[in-house]
């Protein structure tokens, strides 16, 4: 793949010059509604990071940008770049409850892996969604935390744009991304490459990927029609945790130097608009697969081997009519999609032919589901809308232990919310709604006789939340308060060594945003979350847990950001990061005397425009803050941790004329 890239970068570098783009607060956004729409509109309230957020971001890492800016929480745990997303204080499950899409498609998984971010080229991207607490009606499952929707570029008709970046820096990191893209009057093409090496923060630590995107589009007078394909691959060794004594003595060793895994991908998107009887249609066609594999040295040898497949299509249409006055809308759409996936496990990969564990699965669904956004007043506007879901879930144990299971479910979600303008700027809006998530293929597994007669339940979480939004001038603000209640969550209990379905839990949380473009020079933004995650009753293993915390949920999340261009082409970007404390995985019964201690992150990033390049230089950690974003109790005096990478300082150059 790295002998195409090489051959794709020479393509990119012959771009034309590249468009500025511009942002407002009529942004357009389809995450609440699966169309193009303003964001004034919506009845609910959504963070928008623009492609300006991103250019003036500290960081280079997407799941860095979309803790600073968006509130989420993030948790590593492989030294990988695809961290853990957890919206909401979900914990260890945090990326199961948290849906990722791409261009409005599902990205996340259907198994025990977090979504792969570092697949998605950041110049790609115009704008990231982030809708918390909601999707569940147009998404379906796993959007109980909220919803991520990266919305890539889209070419500008009668232009071509370029761009390449070499960037190097700390722990042996080499970095080459590029693209182009060209738009005529009626078709369109793009293509992004990228290819990272990294040695990585610890021992056995390398990071090896490597993407390749491309898409053509063409649009006529009553519509458009694309096509998306995308390869990535992935190598990445595993240093493994660390007790506390041995993160003490040098957080950069390893006690696993065998270890490693590896991922090839692919995806392809067919979709297409048109405009046909007074109603906008559009629909979508899309293709994932994966073949995963792992080696673990300990106990003599585990390896796994994963290979999975997706199909996805979903139709939808909008009607908009006047009544009463004023314009409303209605959606109505479907979602049908089939998942399948195999696994097996030896000691090795040469006795992988003759494996000790062998599991397969298939998840078959399909959804219909309708949204209407209406005007009932002058300056309210209520969004009302429901899903209904058919699931076919089945699992089959081939080896050992011998076991095939099956379930038949029906599911719902449903959403109510409401805005209203107060004048001068401000509005109100509230929002009420259920969620559903069920289980993935790795928490239903089983892996030692007897097995559980039936697989999970489906989790559904009711959630009801209350906020303000200003924006006026050169300010915006959003706060809001959110109480969510949850029956059988899927989690796995340390206290019986299993997946369950936990008796009721919830969350409750307050959430601040604010950003102030005080000059147009000077942009400030900060943000703050705070977070409390509880089991309301339940026994597990002898133990009362009634009352306690769930792990791995901090109850502050705070951070805060400036881009100051103090220089006709020079430009200094900061962000602060706070992660409060926190209770260790295992620890559901609150049984530990210590906390997870929270942490504080900065960075710094200064820029120099010099023709058509930009310099760049750029620290993570910059204050080299010893630290770990996931930890997991022993059950006795201490812990086991994943260390997180040291200071580290980059350099890069970007070549992007316009």
């Amino acid at each position: 793949m790295r002998s195409i890239l090489a051959g794709l970068c020479g393509v990119c570098s012959a771009a034309f010059a590249h468009p500025a783009f511009a942002q407002a607060e009529d942004t357009v956004v389809v995450t609440a509604t699966r169309f193009a729409g303003s964001r004034r509109d919506l009845a609910v309230g959504m963070t928008v990071i623009t492609a300006d957020d991103l250019r003036r971001s500290a960081s280079s890492n997407l799941a860095e940008i979309l803790a600073q800016h968006g509130l989420v929480h993030i948790r590593d745990s492989a030294g990988s770049p695809n961290a853990q997303l957890d919206l909401r204080g979900f914990g260890a499950t945090g990326d199961q409850n948290t849906l990722v899409l791409l261009d409005g498609v599902r990205i996340s998984e259907n198994e025990q892996q977090p979504a792969q971010l570092s697949a998605v080229p950041i110049e790609s991207i115009e704008r990231i969604e982030v809708l918390r607490g909601a999707g569940g009606v147009l998404y379906g499952g796993g959007a109980s935390g909220g919803t991520i929707n990266i919305v890539t570029r889209r070419p500008v008709a009668g232009q071509a744009s370029g761009y390449a970046l070499a960037r190097a820096g700390g722990y042996g990191t080499r970095e080459l991304r590029a693209g182009v893209t060209g738009q005529g009057e009626a078709l369109g093409f793009s293509i992004s490459v990228s290819d990272e090496d990294s040695d990585g923060y610890r021992r056995n630590n390398r990071y090896q990927q490597t993407n390749v995107t491309a898409s053509a589009e063409a649009r006529g007078a009553r519509g458009s029609a694309y096509a998306r394909i995308g390869l990535d691959e992935q190598n990445l060794r595993l240093p493994g945790a660390l007790t506390e004594a041995q993160w003490i003595a040098d957080p950069r060793q390893t006690l696993t130097p065998d270890d490693y895994s590896r991922r090839r991908g692919a995806h392809a998107v067919l979709g297409g608009a048109w405009n046909w009887g007074g109603a906008e249609w559009s629909a979508d066609l899309a293709y994932r697969d994966k073949h995963a594999n792992a080696f673990f040295a300990l106990f003599g040898g585990f390896y796994t081997d994963t290979r999975a497949q997706a199909w996805s299509f979903a139709p939808r249409a909008r009607w908009a009519f006047d009544a009463f006055g004023r314009r409303h809308e209605l959606v109505l759409g479907a979602d049908l999609e089939r998942w399948e996936y195999e696994t097996r496990s030896a000691s090795s990969p040469t006795t992988l032919g003759a494996p000790f564990s062998q599991r397969a699965g298939a998840l078959d669904s399909a959804a219909l589901y309708a949204q209407g956004s209406f005007w009932v007043a002058p300056a309210t506007r209520v969004a009302i809308g429901a899903r209904t879901q058919r699931n076919r879930d089945r699992l089959e144990e081939r080896v050992f232990p011998a076991d095939e299971r099956s379930a038949r479910r029906t599911l719902q979600a449903y959403e109510l919310a409401g805005r209203h303008a107060l004048g001068n700027g401000w509005s109100a809006f509230l929002r009420a709604g259920r969620s559903f998530r069920t289980a993935n293929f790795d928490d239903d597994a089983c892996f030692f006789p007897p097995c559980a007669p039936n697989l999970l339940a489906p989790q559904t979480a009711d959630t009801g939340e209350l906020g303000v939004e200003f924006a006026r001038g050169a300010w915006q603000a959003r706060a809001s308060a959110y109480a969510m209640r949850l029956r059988n969550e899927i989690y796995f209990s340390p206290l019986v060594f299993a997946n369950v379905n936990l008796t009721p839990t919830e969350r409750r949380g307050f959430e601040l945003q604010t950003g102030w473009r005080a000059t147009s020079r000077l942009h400030l933004n900060a943000a703050l979350a705070l977070i409390e995650a509880r089991f309301r009753s339940g026994i597990y293993g002898g133990v009362d847990v009634s009352g306690k915390e769930v792990p791995l949920v901090p109850r502050t999340i705070a951070s805060a950001a400036a881009s100051w261009q103090f220089a006709p082409r020079s430009r200094v970007n900061a962000s602060l990061r706070w992660v409060g404390r926190q209770r260790y995985d295992n620890d559901q019964a609150n049984a530990f005397s210590r906390l997870q201690p929270g942490y504080a992150l900065a960075a710094l990033k200064l820029e120099h425009r010099v023709g058509k390049f930009e310099l760049a230089l750029e620290a993570s950690n910059l204050f080299d803050k010893r630290y770990y974003s996931y930890g997991v109790w022993d059950f006795g005096a201490s812990f086991s941790a994943f260390p997180a990478p040291g200071r580290a300082l980059y350099g890069s150059i970007a070549w992007r004329p316009g």
